[in-house]
Parts: C-alpha cells; structure tokens; sequence
C-alpha cells in the first residue's frame, strides 16, 4: 500500500511542481487560487476528450497509411498524440478563459495553459507510473515538463490573438499549430528511436536532448516576454516613482519646517 501511494505522489508532484512554478513567475498581478485550481482539475477533462477524439475521428489508423516503421511511429506521434492531446487541451482552455474577467493580461494565457496542461499531464502521467512504476522519474523530468513546454507556446499565442490587433489570425493558427509541431518533434524522436538501430537511436538521443534544450529556450524566453509586457508593470514602476517623489517632497518640507524652528 506505501509502495503505491510513494509512487502515486511521484506521479503527481512533477505537475505541482510546475503548475507552482509559473504562478510564481506571474509577479506583477496573481491569479486567483481558485481560478489557478478550476483549470488544473478541469485540465484533467482533457484526457476523455483526447480519448474521444481519437475514437471519433479514427485517428488511430493513420499510421496504416505508411508502409515503414519509421513513417507509423511519425503518423502515430502526431496524429494519435499530439494532434488530439493539444486540441482538447486547447478546447478546454478556450471554454475557460477566453471571455474571464480574469484573462487580462498576455502572462494570464501562459498561466492558465499550463495549469490545463499540467491538470493533463497528472491524470496521463498517473496512469504511466501505476502501470509502471520504472518509468517515473524518466516521465518526472521529460514527460511532464515536456507537456509544460507545449502549454507555455499555447498560451503565448493565445495572449497574443486576444491582446494584439496585429497578425490576428497568424497568432491564432499559431495557438495550436506550434504547440502540435513541437509535441509531435518530440514524441517522433522518442517514438522513432524504439524502432531504428542502436547507432540511430543513440544520434537520435543527442537530437531529442539538443530539441529539448532549444525549447526550454524558446519558452523561457516566451514567459519572459509575457512578464515584462504586463500593463501592471508599468503601473506598479509609476506607482513607486510617484511614491518615492512625494517621500522625497516630504522630507524636504520636514527639512523646511526644522530650519525655520532652528531660525
């Protein structure tokens, strides 16, 4: 019993970990806890729906179309994953946010993404470690924060279709287009590495560990961009400037009063 709640709480704590992280990296206006805890658990939804879009569309079968190992694992890594796993997670954050009161700043759309995405990534990755529990700390530091990866790229564009007139519909298409294109990058490499020899699978390794480095980059750079672009910011910098003059007039009018005393 120990054994499966030690394993249970190692599949959760990657999730956590991150969701804790990117609230903490909203500094300049917090969102609601339980806005932050509606959209992780309702995250969680989008594991039927993936499941229901696959059935429905026979998504699954995709990769018959390809007669080579290699091509299959391709179709599967797109069509099977990354495709159905962003969209319904897409779906879900849409139905959400995009009309909150809450959703009123760029960072706001990193925010939430991830929060859906790690509520995902929880319910997916649970269902990984209890069936094997081998596969946990691989999962722990690629998996899941690969999940995290997809949902800062998500959110960024969707911050961007909601604040910015500019490229709209670009930002839009982007909404789900680059978070597609990197999960199913990754999921290829992994997948495809099963399935080649061992020199392949050994280049492939250097490749998907190169991949990941350049879009912890990318994203990093991503959530910076949200940050410093806050309306919030520049109000809270104005605030303090105004602040900092009205103390200095304070005491200079304190000096003013003591001099006079003194005369």
């Amino acid at each position: 019993m120990l054994y499966r709640v030690f394993f249970f709480l190692l599949a959760v704590l990657p999730a956590a970990v991150l969701v804790i992280y990117i609230v903490l990296r909203d500094k300049y206006e917090s969102e609601p806890i339980k806005k932050i805890l509606l959209t992780f658990f309702a995250g969680m939804l989008a594991v039927p729906l993936d499941l229901f879009t696959i059935f429905i569309f026979k998504l699954d079968n995709y990769s018959l179309h390809f007669s080579t190992p290699v091509g299959q694992q391709i179709a599967d890594a797109f069509f099977s994953a990354a495709l159905p796993e962003e969209l319904s997670k897409f779906v879900i954050l849409f139905m959400l946010i995009w009309w909150s009161k809450d959703f009123n700043e760029r960072m706001d759309g990193i925010v939430y993404s991830v929060c859906v995405s790690m509520g995902f990534a929880t319910v997916e990755n649970i269902m990984y470690v209890m069936n094997d529990p081998s596969c946990a700390v691989g999962r722990a530091l690629f998996a899941v924060p690969g999940h995290f990866l997809f949902a800062v790229l998500m959110g960024f564009f969707l911050s961007l279709a909601k604040f910015t007139e500019k490229r709209r519909s670009l930002n839009w298409a982007m909404t789900l287009f680059a978070p597609i294109l990197a999960h199913g990058i990754y999921d290829s490499i992994v997948m495809v590495s099963g399935v080649t020899s061992v020199g392949w699978a050994m280049s492939l390794t250097v490749i998907f560990y190169v991949f990941i480095f350049i879009l912890w980059r990318i994203c990093l750079d991503k959530i910076s961009q949200h940050v410093e672009s806050s309306p919030f910011s520049y109000w809270r910098k104005y605030r303090d400037k105004q602040l900092k003059k009205k103390h200095h007039a304070d005491e200079q009018q304190i000096d003013s009063v003591k001099d006079s005393l003194d005369n």
